[in-house]
């Protein structure tokens, strides 16, 4: 089987005009952010635009809430309806505005500080908001938080000089200590708990257990149904303690169209594409010229956009294209017009 391009596996492809910084799936959408502040969202059943907006980039992180779409960008908290595409409230924020979460009926942002004569960041906050956009409390730390998200209250993994993890519940604030003393860089949300991707390879959970550890810094870290899965700069890829060893930097990490593969994309003067199943044998699907900044999935599908502002969607039904050449003439040019006029709606 020849290895083809990204743009020969995806359903539609679309474009930000600036380098990607967002993506996140939501019921039958895609949604994009770029570094330049543009946000497009597109059906992903027809292709057809749902809503464009530009706003003060870049854009940081994205969440949604019954029918509501949370930005972080710039140092604006941003509420935008997912029905009309209008912005309902632009809250301002101090310093960087890095990530936003739901939770408890109540929009939470984090954001941070960069201080440029120290080449640092030197405090985050955390504020809480209700759904009208008013600020209702907000906390301050000495450290940057790395990585927001939800286990029993809002968590975020500090870098130093603490390291650790902050709770802020109804209970007030807690500092936990992780089972290594290196700083959170990474992290992710499973179902019950937080996942965080530690300076010195670890990764742990907010229950106090430790995962695995790679040998570099972990550049991507995703959840999955069963567990988790990492990859580190130098290509190790850790799924639920199985080691798969790529050899090349790995960019981003998602779960492929058909639910149970891991895809994966690598960089080596280009981006490749490889498709880990769960017993750890992998093999490369497509390439593209660009790198790949940032990866989101959904149930039956997998979008990624890369450096250049494009913005590409692959479903589960791509992977007919790469059989086609197993297939019957008869059966081959079927789908090749299935494609075709698949392709001319999309388009």
């Amino acid at each position: 089987m020849r290895t083809r391009n990204l743009g020969d596996a995806s359903s539609f492809i679309r474009d930000l005009g600036s380098c990607c910084s967002a993506i996140l799936f939501g019921a039958d959408i895609v949604i994009a952010g770029s570094k330049e502040g543009v946000i497009r969202s597109w059906s992903i059943e027809t292709g057809q635009l749902v809503f464009d907006l530009e706003i003060e980039g870049p854009i940081s992180d994205l969440a949604i809430s019954q029918d509501i779409l949370y930005v972080s960008c710039s140092s604006n908290l941003v509420a935008i309806s997912m029905n009309s595409g209008k912005i309902l409230w632009n809250s301002s924020l101090e310093g960087s505005s890095d990530s936003v979460v739901t939770w408890n009926g109540f929009i939470w942002a984090l954001s941070s500080v960069y201080e440029i004569d120290i080449s640092d960041y030197t405090e985050s906050t955390l504020w809480k908001f209700n759904d009208h956009g008013s600020l209702v409390e907000r906390w301050s730390f000495a450290e940057k938080g790395w990585h927001m998200g939800v286990d029993d209250g809002i968590v975020i993994g500090m870098g130093r000089p603490s390291c650790g993890f902050v709770r802020v519940n109804e209970s007030g604030v807690e500092h936990m200590p992780l089972v290594t003393s290196s700083p959170v860089t990474i992290g992710c949300d499973s179902s019950n708990m937080a996942i965080f991707g530690l300076s010195d390879g670890s990764i742990c959970n907010s229950k106090g257990e430790l995962y695995g550890r790679v040998g570099e810094m972990i550049t991507s870290l995703i959840s999955l149904e069963d567990g988790w899965a990492c990859g580190d700069q130098q290509g190790l890829i850790l799924r639920n303690g199985t080691e798969i060893d790529l050899n090349r930097e790995i960019l981003s990490l998602g779960v492929g169209p058909n639910g149970n593969d891991l895809w994966a994309s690598v960089w080596e003067d280009k981006s490749s594409f490889l498709s880990i199943s769960p017993d750890g044998s992998h093999s490369e699907i497509f390439k593209h010229r660009e790198r790949i900044v940032v990866c989101g999935f959904g149930e039956g599908g997998i979008a990624f956009g890369d450096v250049a502002g494009k913005v590409f969607l692959v479903e589960e039904r791509f992977e007919n294209r790469f059989d086609q050449e197993d297939q019957h003439p008869e059966d081959q040019e079927t789908e090749i017009n299935h494609l075709r006029e698949r392709l001319r709606r999309l388009r």
